[in-house]
């Protein structure tokens, strides 16, 4: 139980009410003394105690205990994406970069791909997959399916159980966002540990 957020939320609520704590105090049955230790986050509260408050000042009690919002926000600036060798192709490197962080239902990266290269054999995960291209162009494979020429702007989506490759097939460097659901983004993570290590 987060004690500092639970007190903030109901302090948030009882000023936005124009309430002072005696005030509320009467309206709740709740001591004054004890209603500035929860706002202040310095006592756990009683579940009586924390029922009245939010009856009085008409909060959903299960706002309280839901996952603080600001814990499952994830901001990776610039300078701090984790990059990696995905793989090399025509004694190439073709670099990952990744934009996502941390435990969430997608990963995401940017691939820089120089002329000429590829990703090698198709890959088959779970999960959906989206791509978008941000410079040069690509080719993109969905095996049984068709190839799919990417210039710039242009996006793709596609299940990820079907097989998927790609390459630059021009003489510049090209470079692509890819976003996944997939469970294939804790292999990526363990190469890219690999890789920092």
């Amino acid at each position: 139980m987060n004690l500092a957020r639970i007190g903030f939320l109901l302090k948030s609520r009882r000023i936005e009410l124009n309430l002072s704590i005696r005030e509320l105090s009467v309206k709740s049955g709740v001591a004054a003394g004890t209603i500035s230790q929860i706002e202040t986050g310095k006592t756990s509260p009683n579940l009586v105690s924390v029922y009245s408050l939010c009856e009085s000042l008409n909060f959903p009690i299960s706002a309280l205990f839901i996952q603080d919002d600001s814990d499952r926000v994830k901001l990776v600036r610039k300078n701090e994406r984790t990059s990696f060798v995905r793989n090399t192709s025509n004694q190439e490197t073709i670099l990952e970069s990744l934009i996502t962080k941390g435990d969430s239902r997608m990963w995401g990266g940017i691939i820089d791909m120089p002329a000429g290269t590829d990703s090698g054999d198709y890959y088959y995960h779970g999960g959906e997959e989206f791509v978008f291209v941000l410079e040069g162009s690509i080719t993109f494979y969905l095996e049984q399916v068709g190839s799919y020429v990417l210039e710039v702007g242009d996006t793709l989506y596609y299940p990820n159980e079907i097989g998927h490759r790609w390459k630059n097939h021009t003489k510049s460097s090209a470079k692509f966002l890819i976003v996944s659901t997939s469970e294939f983004r804790q292999e990526i993570d363990e190469l890219a540990d690999k890789t920092l290590n």
